[in-house]
């Protein structure tokens, strides 16, 4: 009797900790130890949005306290010129230990199919992530889209071009603001900024990428790489822009960031360039705490809290 009281004890002082411990995760999340790039969480892989699994699922990172729920929400797109990469490229991984959930998007590539598959995919996978927000315990009214590099370039499409039906966008769903982190924002003007700068790599990027996206040469596809371009979307009516870029980037020049704020100060479009003088296309001066504080000031703006998540 003693030996199953025992037993019943140490039952439950286990789960009274496992309670205590705020880490009660939806069906099919795993938890994360405070020791990881996200700090302590709860994740769940590779759910599917699509007909197409393998390309067309995300990954969704959650905050380990259970008391702020829903949480507010960064729906992130990883770079690799729109033909690799993968979910774990996520330039933001600290907000989750600020109270911040991350759903990390992956899609079509183009040596699979071209433009705009890779939009209506990210398209898709917002309206998805969007109408089961309350089974994930996050917010479908607080949120922003953001990405890196050519996920940079599908953020800012993914918020600005929230008219156009061909890129699956659902006019009705707008978020917040965008994180456009280094991403490429007028293809027709690419070519020039790169010989400007003298960039032999970036122009070699540029001349493979980019045909493999739009589905042809460069010289022939015009009209699509206006249609691929965020800046053709500007307008009065878009969320806030917070566009970060190396000083030093040769693949993504700094004319291209610059070009887009210009166009969205011309606008009225409420927007923020930060330059970092020293980074080149992407790495870790992206994510110093000095760029953190930058971008949940940002964030704090558009969500009306501080930085503790409240």
């Amino acid at each position: 009797m003693k030996s199953f009281a025992r037993i019943v004890a140490i039952f439950l002082t286990a789960w009274q900790s496992h309670a205590q411990s705020g880490t009660n995760a939806p069906a099919g999340f795993e938890p994360l130890p405070a020791s990881s790039a996200y700090g302590e969480a709860l994740i769940k892989t590779n759910i599917p949005y699509g007909s197409e699994p393998a390309r067309q699922n995300f990954d969704l990172i959650l905050p380990a306290q259970k008391n702020s729920q829903p949480f507010p929400l960064v729906i992130w797109i990883h770079g690799g010129a729109w033909m690799l990469g993968i979910k774990e490229w996520d330039n933001v991984k600290y907000l989750v230990k600020h109270g911040y959930a991350i759903a990390s998007v992956d899609y079509r590539f183009s040596t699979e199919s071209p433009f705009p598959a890779q939009i209506q995919d990210c398209n898709a996978a917002m309206n998805f992530i969007l109408a089961h927000a309350a089974d994930y315990g996050v917010s479908a009214e607080n949120f922003v889209v953001g990405g890196g590099s050519a996920g940079g370039h599908l953020a800012l499409l993914l918020g600005l071009a929230r008219n156009e039906r061909n890129f699956g966008a659902d006019s009705s769903i707008k978020p917040l603001a965008i994180l456009d982190f280094f991403g490429p924002t007028d293809f027709n003007a690419m070519q020039s900024d790169l010989e400007a700068n003298h960039s032999t790599k970036g122009i070699e990027l540029f001349q493979d990428a980019v045909p493999k996206l739009l589905g042809g040469p460069l010289d022939r596809v015009t009209d699509k790489a206006k249609t691929a371009s965020p800046i053709t979307y500007v307008r009065a009516d878009n969320p806030p822009v917070l566009i970060l870029q190396g000083g030093k980037d040769d693949l993504v020049p700094v004319a291209q960031s610059a070009r887009l704020h210009e166009t969205l100060d011309k606008a009225g479009v409420k927007n923020q360039l930060i330059v970092v003088d020293a980074a080149g296309h992407d790495g870790p001066l992206f994510s110093t705490p000095q760029m953190a504080t930058k971008v949940m000031l940002f964030l704090d703006g558009v969500f009306g809290k501080d930085n503790d998540g409240k």
